[in-house]
């Protein structure tokens, strides 16, 4: 009794699993007309959700950017807890949107800057507005940082400050050679923001050889603002005194 037990078992066994495949293939031969029609439509609906995650995407990038151009924290232009925030949950979102998308925003905004830069009359109201963009670019830098290189040999100032951003957010990213020379070539706006990668630089630099290129490339940085005719940047000025003086009590 216990063997023909065993045998139904073993043959139901089988039939379970002969079955369920089976019926999975005369569903799919029945409802074949309405797979196909579902399947043609799933790239569109994929497509749809990106664009609603990119609209979500840039939404965030003008709340925060609304948000710290309309504080005190956008005085100084520094970054913001609100702004490293903002980097890592569009990091987050943005992992199955894919980059190209991102960097579509991201080169709208260097365009962004290279308008306001040419078109506004120097003052409060064109360094808030770039300040606005830059804050953007900081909140999409961690994203894109693997792009840093493109950014960096850019013709465009606004790609640039896309690319210090990017040190700025990234810290170990940073190019220190290459922020040095900003304070001969840039504008001030572009060589204030470099001397604020160079700061937060020196919140990774662990070695002393670390520290001692990073004395050299801001004291230099110093002298060059120094020798400007008329009067130097005063932002970048305090900006590179400051470090200095941290670097030498490390």
């Amino acid at each position: 009794m216990d063997e023909t037990t065993k045998f139904l078992t073993s043959i139901a066994a089988l039939l379970g699993a002969v079955a369920w495949p089976g019926a999975f293939l005369v569903v799919v031969f029945v409802f074949r007309g309405e797979l196909k029609s579902i399947l043609k439509t799933l790239p569109l609906m994929l497509d749809r959700v990106k664009k609603a995650k990119l609209a979500g995407i840039a939404f965030e990038l003008d709340r925060v950017a609304d948000a710290e151009t309309q504080s005190e924290s956008d005085k100084s232009g520094k970054i913001t807890a609100g702004q490293i925030e903002a980097a890592a949950r569009i990091e987050i979102e943005t992992r199955d949107v894919g980059t190209e998308a991102l960097l579509r925003e991201l080169d709208r905004l260097c365009l962004e800057y290279d308008s306001l830069r040419r078109t506004l009359p120097s003052g409060s109201e064109r360094t808030r507005a770039m300040t606005r963009v830059l804050v953007k670019m900081r909140s999409l830098a961690p994203s894109l940082v693997d792009f840093l290189d493109t950014y960096k040999s850019s013709g465009s100032p606004g790609s640039r400050l896309a690319a210090i951003a990017m040190m700025q957010m990234v810290p170990r990213s940073a190019d220190l050679d290459w922020l040095k020379d900003r304070f001969s070539f840039e504008q001030p706006f572009l060589f204030y923001h470099a001397a604020l990668a160079l700061q937060n630089v020196a919140n990774v630099s662990n070695t002393t050889e670390e520290r001692n290129h990073l004395r050299d490339v801001t004291q230099e940085a110093l002298n060059t603002i120094k020798r400007f005719a008329g009067v130097p940047d005063p932002g970048t000025v305090e900006v590179l005194e400051s470090l200095l003086s941290d670097l030498s009590r490390r």
